[in-house]
């Protein structure tokens, strides 16, 4: 009978995966900096498993302004996709560093955050998906930065298979 059921959906398991993505950055408790900007993205990451990746991220944040604010993250966060065939909602957390720069003043911050997201797999090789990071700036008591900052992007991407 067990021999009968069909076998589980892999979305991402022994495949490589380059993403590119473009967004809303806010800080949606912001007074003395700006609070709404652009958010630019470049992910790559792995699968292992029939659920779970690992992927690397690179974004950049421009909040428009008098004084415009930029912040340059690289991140890694691990995913879990819920794979249901051509629809996949994910969901993950992940670890950052944080530059950022407004006139001449530069600091370096950490933050953890979440994701939840969901991908459409156009084919076996193209993804298209849309997904919301929060972001928890660890470091915001001693930062210039909003304690929370919160980004909401289109994605594109092209999967390889690793094996």
């Amino acid at each position: 009978m067990l021999a009968s059921l069909p076998a589980g959906a892999r979305a991402y398991e022994d495949q490589a995966t380059l993403g590119l993505a473009v967004g809303y950055a806010g800080m949606p408790q912001g007074d003395a900096l700006p609070r709404n900007g652009l958010d630019l993205a470049l992910s790559a990451g792995g699968g292992f498993g029939d659920a779970w990746s690992i992927q690397g991220l690179l974004s950049y944040n421009l909040y428009f302004d008098d004084q415009p604010l930029h912040l340059s993250m690289a991140g890694l966060e691990t995913v879990y996709a819920l794979d249901i065939v051509r629809f996949v909602p994910l969901i993950g957390f992940g670890l950052d560093g944080i530059l950022s720069v407004r006139e001449r003043d530069a600091r370096g911050d950490f933050a953890l955050h979440v994701l939840l997201g969901v991908d459409f797999l156009i084919n076996p090789r193209w993804i298209i998906g849309a997904d919301a990071r929060g972001f928890w700036v660890a470091t915001n008591a001693k930062s210039p930065l909003e304690p929370f900052i919160v980004t909401v992007a289109l994605r594109a991407g092209i999967r390889f298979d690793l094996r």
